[in-house]
């Protein structure tokens, strides 16, 4: 059975659930009624991501499909906003299934592409369909996450990074002409200074062993970044890493290893 392992699924259904939302999440509310997926994420006060995540909406119900690590996380944040809202939010129990566009036929037409990615697509179920044989692995997934810079970040990167740092304003998951939501003068701030000095790269090393998320990156002994996601495939690690613009160009080395950009 290939589903996405990696990913869970937080449900928001009720009237106040766009409104909900739009007060907690850097995306645009009014973005995402559409036939695609997007991608956002939601902040603490101090405009950290506490999760990224994708999102699809359709008749006043909102998914998000985000990483497993973080479900709970995030759901118990946003319930502390609901006070007497009229929102559900259930962590379901639906799979995520993926698969490439060229892959998919009638036969599966709950499919939706992704907007930073149209050659993937993303949907749920209770039951596994058929002919999953060409749906796409979690590896698999991640690795195309990683090679089209988007974070769908886990545990160990939840709350160490601004929006701008995961190059999320980048991917349109960011809006700096809605209005508030939680973090937001933070981010705007940011924003508005004009320069960025950490942001997001891919990364590269030879390694048997996979570098974890939350390694340190080094340009000789001083520290200049952190892994953010990682996968280990034919002893190749593959990531993206917050790093200081300025050292980017620099040699960096996790540890022993060196990597590249």
């Amino acid at each position: 059975m290939k589903h996405l392992e990696h990913l869970s699924i937080l449900s928001f259904s009720g009237e106040d659930a766009a409104e909900l939302l739009q007060g907690q999440m850097t995306q645009d509310i009014r973005s995402v009624n559409d036939e695609m997926i997007h991608v956002t994420s939601f902040c603490n006060v101090q405009g950290r991501v506490i999760a990224s995540s994708f999102i699809q909406g359709k008749n006043n119900q909102y998914d998000l499909i985000l990483s497993s690590e973080l479900a709970d996380d995030l759901k118990n944040h946003l319930q502390r906003y609901l006070l007497s809202s009229k929102v559900v939010i259930e962590k379901s129990e639906s799979m995520v299934f993926g698969a490439y566009k060229k892959d998919t036929d009638k036969n599966h037409q709950q499919f939706r592409p992704l907007k930073n990615d149209p050659e993937r697509m993303l949907f749920h179920s209770n039951q596994v369909p058929e002919n999953t044989d060409k749906f796409i692995t979690s590896e698999e997934w991640i690795r195309c996450d990683i090679e089209k810079r988007i974070p769908i970040i886990n545990k160990e990167s939840t709350e160490k990074f601004i929006p701008q740092m995961l190059n999320l304003d980048i991917l349109d998951a960011v809006s700096f002409s809605k209005g508030c939501y939680t973090g937001q003068e933070v981010v705007a701030r940011v924003q508005h200074r004009g320069r960025i000095k950490q942001r997001m790269f891919m990364i590269k090393a030879e390694s048997q062993d996979l570098i974890s998320p939350g390694s340190e990156i080094h340009h000789g002994s001083k520290k200049v970044g952190t892994v953010v996601i990682s996968i280990l495939m034919d002893n190749y690690n593959t990531g993206l890493a917050v790093i200081n613009s300025s050292d980017s160009k620099g040699q960096l080395n996790i540890g022993d290893k060196n990597i590249h950009l």
